[in-house]
């Protein structure tokens, strides 16, 4: 019998390229989303729109505790409210409900029901440790979020570490420094910055936020496939997962326009109406742990990154 997976938040970068890597390894693929609109668009970039099960949850779960009836050998959680920015305004309740409501859900189901065999992974973020300087984080790190999504996020970890602990159920926390692909929206840096070199809008500068500010950057695509070997491993761990090296945005925007041999200083504009007040001005990611314990490592490199977005067709 074919091996299942439970995805929720499968139609985000990240749940789509996880439920690809599963699909290609023969497992039934089940997935939960909470959009309305344009929900299976990621899926149909990827063509696997209709190799798969998904299951709309709206606050509505009842709906959850059925979906849970299905013996799943893995259980990932990527969803939830995503935006540091609107966690602080009109999406605030619904950042912490939206996170940790289902999460309680999740491992109530997998404790009363004794499934003892069933992994399960919590999405946390880099974000949970808020500004350190240049200090390098890992799990152990102290955690100072400095935005209700960062607190939202720690309020996860710390819950499926307790349960972990507690009552000796299969589940860890993955904390996710940033990374992106194409399926992320145009309202994203990269790929607002390669639309507007592939589409060459040359004749009006393109507004930026802060470009001072330093980050570890990798590749969506890259690390669920990461995350695949991490929940095919016996051990249980929580881990730090990055490239180890970070970089000013600055930088990067200049790599995207060295491609086409531009000068980005011409072509973009710094407009502070874009800086976040709460940003998180660095971080700098020790990704020891994951090398050591499982001989794990992103291998794709800013530059990588870059060339996927410039080489993608569909904007």
């Amino acid at each position: 019998m074919r091996n299942k997976i439970l995805i929720y938040g499968i139609t985000g970068q990240d749940g789509s390229y996880l439920a690809k890597c599963y699909l290609d390894n023969n497992f039934i693929v089940h997935g939960i989303s909470r959009k309305k609109r344009g929900w299976n668009t990621n899926l149909k970039k990827i063509r696997i729109e209709n190799k798969l099960k998904v299951f709309k949850i709206n606050q509505n779960y009842q709906v959850l505790h059925k979906i849970l009836k299905n013996n799943y050998k893995y259980i990932v959680f990527l969803g939830g409210q995503s935006s540091v920015i609107n966690s602080f305004y009109e999406l605030e309740e619904e950042t912490f409900e939206s996170q940790i409501i289902p999460l309680q859900i999740i491992l109530e189901n997998l404790k009363k029901q004794k499934r003892n065999k069933t992994k399960f992974m919590f999405s946390s973020s880099s974000e949970i440790f808020g500004y350190q300087k240049k200090i390098k984080l890992n799990d152990e790190s102290e955690k100072k979020p400095q935005s209700p999504y960062a607190l939202s996020k720690l309020i996860g970890y710390e819950i499926v570490k307790s349960y972990r602990e507690m009552f000796n159920l299969k589940t860890f926390s993955i904390i996710f420094f940033n990374h992106e692909s194409i399926l992320r929206n145009k309202n994203f840096i990269f790929k607002k910055i390669s639309n507007y070199i592939k589409n060459k809008r040359f004749s009006k500068k393109i507004e930026v936020g802060n470009v001072n500010v330093i980050r570890d950057w990798g590749s969506s695509e890259e690390y669920m496939e990461l995350i695949y070997k991490i929940l095919n491993d016996k051990n249980i761990n929580d881990y730090v997962l990055a490239t180890g090296k970070s970089i000013k945005l600055k930088k990067v925007i200049e790599y995207f326009f060295m491609k086409k041999n531009l000068n980005y200083q011409n072509y973009i504009k710094v407009n502070k109406k874009y800086f976040r007040k709460y940003d998180i001005n660095e971080n700098y990611a020790d990704i020891s742990k994951i090398k050591k314990k499982l001989n794990l490592f992103p291998k794709k490199n800013i530059k990588d990154l870059v060339d996927q977005f410039l080489n993608y067709d569909n904007q």
